[in-house]
């Protein structure tokens, strides 16, 4: 659980820094259409670092900010790279915003997740989980599922049920 914070809060860090590259290099000169990205970039800038610090401390507002963070980056980023392919400079550079705000809308679904609050927020994690004894709580390495498994079986060939990745790399 460790590892999904520290992910998670590095993420934010180094997406607060793409989007201040990005608020820099769009050419608001074209269009007024990429000064509603402007604004809520820079407003997001703040609320990432914030997110980001007191989810790696642990806080009790570290899993809100980090959601609302990583769901704003992502459509500012989604929106950002249509404008870019529509009006920009580069259709490539376009599509390559919306894959990163596509990856980074994704990255919620483990901050939601039952198991990951209550360890963050330190309470029991046994509580209505039903663990084997050897069973324990793992981390998909494709798309951060959280999974129960018994590491001693799994093999080479075991996937994900959400993705169909490998689980053993």
């Amino acid at each position: 659980m460790f590892s999904v914070t520290r992910h998670v809060s590095f993420l934010l860090v180094m997406l607060a820094i793409v989007q201040l590259l990005v608020i820099l290099s769009l050419p608001y000169d074209r269009t007024i259409f990429f000064i509603f990205p402007m604004i809520f970039g820079m407003i997001l800038l703040p609320v990432s670092i914030t997110g980001a610090v007191l989810l790696r401390l642990r806080r009790s507002p570290g899993i809100f900010l980090s959601t609302i963070s990583l769901g704003a980056l992502g459509i500012c980023f989604i929106f950002e790279g249509f404008l870019v392919m529509l009006m920009g400079p580069s259709a490539i550079v376009g599509a390559l915003y919306v894959l990163l705000g596509i990856s980074s809308v994704r990255r919620i679904k483990p901050l939601n997740n039952v198991s990951f609050r209550r360890w963050f927020e330190g309470r029991n994690g046994s509580e209505n989980t039903n663990l084997a004894d050897e069973e324990v709580m793992a981390i998909c390495p494709h798309c951060s599922s959280i999974l129960a498994v018994i590491p001693s079986l799994l093999s080479e060939e075991d996937k994900c049920p959400e993705c169909d990745g490998r689980l053993v790399l």
